[in-house]
């Protein structure tokens, strides 16, 4: 039984952690769809490990959002206000 219990337990707060997040700026929140982005690309593409919430700051977010929306050709990527600032475009 608890072969079962453990492992639905751990998927229901990996779920649990996968709702929209907001990341606070100085110049606007960044609101993020993770639960969209899990549908999309794997864990270890923003996740090294298994995942779980990580810090992020200006640099690393800069890095990993925008290189990985450069590389896609897709979403928000010449104007801050694109990201800060605004509610979700993501849903």
């Amino acid at each position: 039984m608890k072969r079962i219990i453990y492992p639905v337990l751990a998927m229901l707060m990996l779920f649990s952690l996968a709702d929209a997040k907001v990341f606070k700026a100085y110049n606007g929140d960044v609101d993020f769809n993770h639960s969209k982005h899990m549908g999309l690309y794997p864990c270890a593409e923003c996740h090294e490990g298994p995942p779980r919430p990580f810090g992020i700051d200006k640099a690393k977010a800069h890095k990993l959002c925008i290189g990985c929306h450069t590389k896609e050709g897709v979403g928000p990527t010449r104007h801050c206000s694109g990201c800060h600032g605004n509610k979700s475009k993501d849903d």
